[in-house]
């Protein structure tokens, strides 16, 4: 009987043994489970706000692009040869046209700082058309005192002609610039 005993406590703790092992493997498997899981949910967040970010990044860029865009068509339509027209038969004085000027100054400052600041490739672009409106700018002062001191101003007056070439400068590179912008909006829709 001391041995059956014996069998049946040896039995008793090698099951009671067996059973907090199994409980403990449980509980092991349970927490690496939750482990894994939790893991999961970070690394999934973290990929979330990351797209959530570039989406944002993408959102915003796109609008800088429109902008800028719409800066070109406005800076292309002001330095035109029909603006030069309209200005000049509207018998504008060099002072009503330095306004004019400074307004639309404001316009290429816009677009200097989208290219300076985050579409750095259009930068020398953009400084490039900037001294184009600046000599366009110098020239019809010239056509317009002319103009009013009664001189005669046609094709074969330098600064007239001057304006003009500034003027198919201007309309060449505000395409241009509008075309790589538009460019660089499909890599930035690609992206999405």
């Amino acid at each position: 009987m001391g041995m059956v005993d014996m069998d049946t406590i040896f039995a008793s703790i090698i099951g009671a043994s067996s059973a907090l092992l199994g409980a403990a493997l449980t509980a092991n498997i349970q927490l690496r489970t939750q482990r894994n899981s939790h893991l999961f949910q970070h690394e999934s967040d973290d990929l979330k706000r990351q797209n959530e970010k570039l989406e944002r990044e993408i959102s915003l860029a796109l609008e800088r692009l429109t902008t800028a865009h719409l800066l070109l068509s406005a800076i292309g339509r002001e330095f035109s040869q029909a603006k030069i027209l309209i200005n000049w038969k509207a018998e504008m004085t060099d002072g009503e046209y330095d306004q004019k000027y400074l307004a639309i100054c404001q316009d290429m400052d816009e677009l200097r700082a989208i290219a300076g600041l985050y579409e750095t490739a259009l930068s020398d672009d953009v400084e490039t058309l900037h001294r184009c409106m600046n000599r366009f700018w110098g020239e019809f002062q010239n056509v317009l005192r002319l103009s009013a001191l009664g001189q005669n101003v046609n094709h074969e007056t330098s600064c007239y002609n001057a304006t003009h070439v500034a003027a198919t400068e201007i309309q060449e590179r505000t395409r241009t610039l509008k075309e790589r912008l538009t460019k660089q909006a499909e890599k930035y829709r690609n992206l999405a």
